[in-house]
């Protein structure tokens, strides 16, 4: 990823999968957003109501703080905006992992590799084999 287009979050390991590197409101929009692909700031305010009073108002400047983020795109050619992922769900996720490694590393050093190889040796035998497939990829 360009370094201009860098993708701005905050690290919080006490929070659960995407809401860990974003607020809670910011999570719950890009999960609508990954799963509906191209959007609409209503379709995501109808999806977020089935399950929260959340208003529009507010859906709709997150998702534009979302796209200053640049995790969306932002197509303002015709009347209605429409989003769109700048990344996978997958694909953001391997970004946000390799950035707090990154991060770490350039932080503790051989400590994290230390604490990896931990973590990799009490998963036991699938956690080893898993780490020689990815080293050998």
């Amino acid at each position: 990823m360009d370094t201009m287009n860098e993708i701005k979050f905050r690290f919080n390991p006490s929070s659960s999968k995407s809401k860990k590197v974003l607020g809670p409101l910011e999570g719950e929009i890009m999960e609508v957003v990954w799963q509906q692909g191209t959007t609409t700031v209503s379709a995501v305010h109808k999806a977020l109501r089935e399950k929260k009073d959340v208003a529009y108002t507010t859906v709709m400047t997150t998702m534009g703080r979302l796209a200053k983020k640049n995790l969306l795109h932002q197509d303002t050619s015709a009347s209605t905006y429409y989003y769109t992922p700048a990344l996978s769900h997958q694909d953001f996720g391997r970004y946000v992992v390799m950035g707090v490694l990154k991060a770490l590393i350039d932080d503790y050093g051989d400590l994290v590799l230390d604490c990896v190889a931990e973590v990799v040796n009490e998963e036991g035998a699938t956690g080893k084999d898993r780490l020689r497939s990815a080293i050998s990829a």
